[in-house]
């Protein structure tokens, strides 16, 4: 008996028809359904891509803005190199003349020269080493040259800045006492508790005394310090001298707030704001938006849009809302600089600028501190573009969900080859047995003619 190698052979029946059929009615829809997943799956992980991205671009302009320097940058000036100033961003508005008459600087000893160089020894017991506030000890052995005396003192492990040089001249050498600490208040001083090390210590020559640097403020004001830096000597500046200026030709300095700088930081924020709110609005739109109808996307938008018309409780300055340095939302929910204004009421850039130049540390209050606009709208933001925040494990989730569609594109396939099988299985029996069926019908056809043929002879 033949073998058969395809259905309906036997049968003269379409069964290779009726299988494809029966597997296309299982496999179709479960292909459309996998393809929409898929297709699903991926414009979602996009959105969320995109949602994230917005509201991260808008999280880096509320970090500059919670910066503790934010709103307070200054134009500072001088008119000479000998004179520098900076500030900690609140200084008032003002200008200073500035005579330096003389640097800080520290007072400095040489020893009494010792004809033998820098091999000679001196004697032995304790070299003591004070400024004003700290001291250290250094134990002398009467085997120490002056090289080993130099090398004790510089490495002394409280040395408070001490450091001691040799000279070579032509009539012996003499050890160097230098002092790294300014001002009169840190003037070194050294003593012994053994005479035989007076040489270089009581009966050493003072070549440089200490001294404070002095400035003079304005013709008027005399200021001293132990350094080159005089601090809040000017309320909150800080000027740091390097030279003395010419007799009659001060420096000046001038302070001015840098209302630019803040304004254009501002304009920042109000363009920040409007980009994320364009982005949400779009991703939420109800025909073509990606994550339309989206819970988030509704609840960051009203979230923020909360956070620009309310007022911040807590603050200690005048300004506690956007409202009051000239900043609304209009119809179109957009945060702008208001355009109205009437006699009363100035325009919202007027009282930007006006709140920036003379309220900048409520400026900085309002933006800046652990209670501000700026600090609060991120942490909001944090809790969905965190590590752990919503958005972050939504993208998680989603990666997860279309790295697992191939598995059931393959249990698919698994599920149509065994249903097509059990179909070949079954449809060969059936084209066997309709074979079968088909040879006996043929056989009586055939008997059935021949017997009714010879009927007809006889």
């Amino acid at each position: 008996m033949a073998t058969i190698t395809a259905l309906g052979i036997g049968s003269g029946l379409d069964l290779e028809g009726i299988v494809e059929a029966y597997v296309n009615s299982v496999a179709i829809p479960e292909e459309i359904r996998l393809q929409e997943k898929e297709e699903r799956l991926g414009l979602e992980l996009s959105g969320v891509g995109s949602f994230k991205s917005a509201l991260s671009s808008f999280d880096d302009i509320l970090s500059r803005l919670a910066e503790d320097d934010a709103f307070s940058k200054q134009i500072l000036t001088s008119s000479s190199s000998a004179v520098e100033v900076t500030s900690n961003g609140f200084a008032s508005n003002g200008s200073f003349s500035i005579d330096v008459e003389q640097l800080a600087q520290s007072n400095k000893y040489n020893s009494t020269v010792f004809a033998g160089g820098s091999s000679s020894t001196v004697g032995s017991g304790n070299l003591t080493f004070g400024n004003g506030t700290d001291s250290f000890v250094v134990a002398i052995d009467a085997a120490d040259s002056l090289s080993d005396i130099r090398d004790k003192i510089n490495s002394a492990s409280d040395n408070f800045g001490v450091n001691v040089n040799i000279v070579n001249g032509d009539t012996g050498s003499f050890l160097v006492f230098g002092n790294e600490n300014t001002g009169v208040d840190n003037r070194l001083t050294i003593s012994t508790d053994d005479a035989s090390l007076d040489n270089i210590s009581t009966n050493n020559t003072e070549v440089q005394l200490a001294q404070d640097a002095k400035i003079i403020i304005d013709g008027t004001t005399t200021a001293y310090s132990g350094t080159n830096e005089f601090k809040n000597i000017i309320e909150d500046l800080t000027i740091n001298v390097s030279e003395k200026t010419v007799a009659g030709s001060p420096a000046t300095i001038t302070i001015e707030q840098d209302v630019e700088s803040g304004e254009e930081l501002i304009d920042e924020f109000i363009k920040g704001y409007n980009a994320v709110f364009d982005s949400l609005t779009g991703l939420g739109a109800p025909e073509q938006g990606r994550l339309a109808f989206d819970p988030n996307v509704r609840q960051v938008k009203q979230g923020l849009a909360n956070m620009v018309i309310e007022s911040i409780s807590g603050l200690t300055g005048s300004i506690d809302s956007l409202r009051d340095i000239g900043l609304e939302v209009n119809k179109d929910g957009y945060l702008e600089k208001s355009t109205f204004s009437s006699p009363n009421i100035p325009t919202g850039s007027e009282r930007l600028n006006n709140a920036l130049s003379t309220q900048l540390e409520d400026v900085a209050e309002f933006f800046s501190s652990s209670n501000g606009l700026a600090q609060q709208m991120s942490d909001y933001l944090g809790t969905f573009i965190d590590s752990d925040g919503v958005l972050t494990q939504r993208q998680t989730s989603l990666n997860e969900q279309i790295s697992e569609i191939p598995d059931e594109w393959q249990a698919l396939e698994d599920k149509l080859r065994n249903y097509e099988s059990t179909l070949r299985s079954q449809f060969t029996y059936l084209d066997s047995v309709v074979s079968q069926f088909n040879a006996t019908s043929a056989f009586l056809t055939s008997s059935l003619a021949n017997i009714n043929g010879s009927g007809g002879k006889e």
